[in-house]
């Protein structure tokens, strides 16, 4: 669960098997992105710097995986999946 008092946004650990089914899924807390968002390159997204991860879909590869781990030991990363971390909008909150 995401433990923040934030609510104008979540973020979401997300895998997708080979067939581009979402396969599992683990919520971020702000304090995890915080620990985690310096790990990504966070020019890309149109809007420009993306301090909170919202803007863009951001891969995980195998070898950032281990780095992740290191930040927030919680997470698990399942053999072939790939993985993401994306924000946005809180599920119950509409658009």
């Amino acid at each position: 669960m995401n433990d923040t008092n934030d609510t104008r946004f979540r973020w979401d650990l997300t895998g997708w098997d080979a067939d581009e089914r979402l396969a599992h899924v683990t919520e971020l807390s702000r304090e995890e992105i915080l620990r985690i968002r310096d790990l990504f390159d966070r020019r890309l997204p149109p809007a420009g710097e993306d301090e909170w991860l919202v803007y863009a879909v951001y891969e995980v590869p195998q070898e950032l995986q281990p780095q992740v781990l290191v930040a927030v030991p919680r997470l698990e990363f399942k053999p072939g999946l790939d993985y993401f971390v994306d924000g946005g909008a809180p599920r119950d909150q509409g658009a």
